[in-house]
């Protein structure tokens, strides 16, 4: 399937900037859920008084709920967004969605945007929506996004499976979960969202080829040096959906990162490191402070006084998805957010 040329054009240069107009805003912040008020799940799924107050936070507080196709529109073609622009999304597509969820988005008046995938609605599992279900949400606000048809992580590989293969099988889920969008829906074209987040330079190329701009689960805010092969969003479950850092989550700002190396989140070593190279900014970076997946924060290594500098964990880390997640501070209180996803493929070592 083909999109926008323009978009695809965009795309391929990386760490593109928005030609917004000087009035407008150059940042917006996106939310991601999955769950609803089920509470077997508290890893993925958010507290109904927890996800009610965030609602009426925004609501109060100043923000522009926007669709996430204005999201896509600014990175696209330059066109403005309001000043403190949060778009909302939910991965998957479960029934809490609709049950919980959606009624309470009608109350507020918020858009809001499905990546579903497609398979588990066909086969009609009962913990998803099914499509008529998300026809009457399209005409209450809903939109609708590709997450591929099978949910399978896009970095794993089959046994023998060859790069060929394993990247035409990639291909045929994305594929698929378009069309079956497509057959059932008016689906939002040209933005995916990665499964459990999980990507690698081959997979983000291949999306891109697709014509996609991908979304990940790695934190942060949204602006003019931010990677569409990747672009950022703030996961939202039970754990971590506490009113105050939802405060500061949703006026954060994105950090001015011009340059991530290695840039390729699978990585083979338990030890990992990143290096920032960052453009100007009024943020105070000398207090700039980053904070590794349960290790909390950790040393920062200035190659370059407040331009690069690169960061790891203090400890092995263990196999599967770990991050690091950096913030400055403003002078207006607000923070720039920088996150940077790995995902380890080796196990950490036992210390005894």
């Amino acid at each position: 399937m083909k999109f926008n040329v323009a978009l695809h054009a965009l795309i391929v240069i990386l760490n593109a900037t928005w030609a917004l107009p000087a009035t407008a805003a150059d940042s917006a912040v996106v939310l991601m859920y999955h769950r609803f008020g089920e509470d077997r799940y508290p890893s993925t799924s958010i507290r109904i008084e927890q996800f009610e107050a965030q609602l009426e936070y925004l609501q109060v507080s100043g923000y522009t709920i926007v669709p996430l196709a204005d999201i896509a529109a600014a990175i696209n073609d330059g066109a403005p967004l309001p000043d403190r622009a949060v778009a909302i999304t939910i991965d998957d597509a479960y029934r809490s969605v609709y049950d919980i969820a959606f009624p309470l988005f009608r109350a507020f008046g918020f858009p809001f945007t499905v990546f579903v995938a497609t398979n588990a609605v066909d086969e009609q599992r009962p913990a998803y929506m099914n499509w008529e279900q998300m026809r009457n949400m399209a005409a209450g606000g809903g939109t609708f996004a590709n997450h591929g048809a099978t949910h399978s992580s896009l970095i794993e590989r089959l046994d023998e499976e060859t790069d060929a293969d394993w990247l035409a099988r990639i291909r045929a889920d994305v594929e698929q979960g378009w069309r079956r969008l497509t057959e059932e829906l008016d689906p939002m074209p040209g933005v995916f969202a990665y499964p459990y987040g999980e990507y690698d330079a081959q997979v983000a190329d291949l999306l891109v080829e697709l014509g996609y701009i991908n979304f990940g689960q790695q934190s942060g805010a949204i602006g003019p040096y931010s990677d569409p092969r990747v672009l950022p969003r703030f996961p939202m479950a039970e754990a971590f959906a506490d009113i105050d850092g939802f405060r500061t989550k949703v006026a954060s700002l994105p950090m001015p990162v011009v340059k991530v190396e290695p840039w390729d989140p699978v990585v083979s070593t338990s030890l990992p490191s990143v290096s920032v190279t960052l453009g100007d900014t009024d943020a105070r970076l000398e207090e700039l402070a980053c904070f590794v997946s349960g290790q909390g924060q950790v040393d920062i290594d200035w190659q370059q006084q407040y331009r690069i500098y690169t960061v790891g964990p203090a400890r092995p880390l263990g196999k599967g998805r770990q991050r690091v997640n950096c913030t400055a501070p403003r002078n207006d209180g607000r923070y720039l957010w920088f996150s940077h996803p790995w995902i380890i493929q080796t196990q950490a070592p036992i210390v005894d």
